[in-house]
């Protein structure tokens, strides 16, 4: 993309069996503003080869502010449709890809941070913030407070499709080097391990703080049992993803020294959390949430080691 062009972006939104949240994250879409002369198109794939939801977005928005282009991925898994949104771009030569999950909506001035960052920061990708809304009771024992004290304008080593921009010239042809991985269709974790791959190959991802998008939990999330499944799963795929990377060897070595670590902090976590009940129960709570999750990445690094995939996406959540 020369610096004198105007930029030609893709939106790209990825759904399965979620007309209400994928009308929501639209329309949180089409009300962003871009600077003068960007291109800006909306690249809907649904995942779902039983669902139509063309005539539902033809109806909810008759004359949206940027074009809605709608296609059907029926190979089940969302990296298929992530290849699905990379394919459309480069098949109309776009220089810019944002990804938002069907289930966020973006705040207002989204697209403008991303906008600003891109000409600000020399960067192959750029990711922003997730605020996630819980329901009273739940934000402080819960909440993921990773990216709290990052600064804007740091370089990170991952990102996810959540919350991203990228550059087209990133991307590899079918079957290249550099695309959201098929062997991951259902466990997850295919758009961690694409930007641990760019950073592996030497591209640089860009924290922009300012690039907020909004995603309220739904209920069955708020279980420990979900959350520590989670992180189980998480585990697994990294080691997955690392494995790739760095090779067996050194992803095993690195993988025990962690499940050292975890296991004595899991239990330091869990020995000590009784005495959290000084503060109060919210407190108590944490501590021996956070001891389980130490336990459940040990699991999940063991399911790595043995190369067990774990499938949470056989199904999905939402509405």
């Amino acid at each position: 993309m020369a610096s004198n062009e105007s930029p030609h972006l893709i939106v790209g939104i990825c759904t399965f069996r979620r007309p209400e949240m994928l009308r929501r994250c639209l329309v949180s879409v089409l009300a962003q503003q871009c600077p003068e002369g960007w291109k800006v198109e909306i690249v809907v794939v649904d995942n779902d080869a039983e669902s139509d939801l063309a005539e539902m977005i033809s109806r909810a928005f008759p004359d949206p502010q940027y074009p809605i282009r709608y296609f059907i991925e029926p190979r089940r898994g969302i990296p298929h449709a992530r290849n699905a949104v990379c394919r459309y771009a480069l098949s109309v030569h776009a220089d810019l890809i944002a990804f938002i999950d069907d289930d966020e909506e973006a705040d207002p001035g989204w697209l403008t941070a991303y906008a600003r960052g891109v000409t600000t920061y020399e960067a192959q990708a750029y990711t922003g913030p997730v605020r996630y809304i819980f329901p009273p009771g739940y934000e402080d024992w819960l909440a993921n407070e990773r990216f709290a004290a990052t600064e804007h304008g740091a370089l990170l080593k991952r990102a996810s499709t959540g919350n991203v921009m990228f550059r087209t010239s990133i991307l590899g042809p079918e079957g290249g080097s550099l695309q959201f991985d098929p062997n991951m269709a259902l466990t997850g974790g295919s758009d961690t391990d694409f930007f641990m791959r760019l950073v592996h190959q030497g591209g640089r991802i860009v924290y922009l703080s300012d690039a907020v998008v909004s995603e309220v939990v739904v209920p069955n999330r708020l279980t420990i049992r979900w959350r520590l499944r989670r992180q189980y799963r998480s585990s697994a795929n990294r080691i997955y993803i690392e494995s790739k990377l760095f090779g067996a060897e050194k992803t095993t070595r690195r993988a025990v020294k962690e499940l050292m670590r975890h296991g004595v902090e899991g239990m330091l976590r869990l020995v000590f959390s009784p005495l959290m009940l000084v503060g109060g129960y919210r407190k108590f709570k944490r501590s021996w949430y956070h001891g389980l999750r130490h336990f459940a990445k040990a699991g999940g690094i063991i399911a790595g080691l043995r190369g067990r995939q774990v499938q949470p996406y056989r199904q999905t959540d939402g509405y």
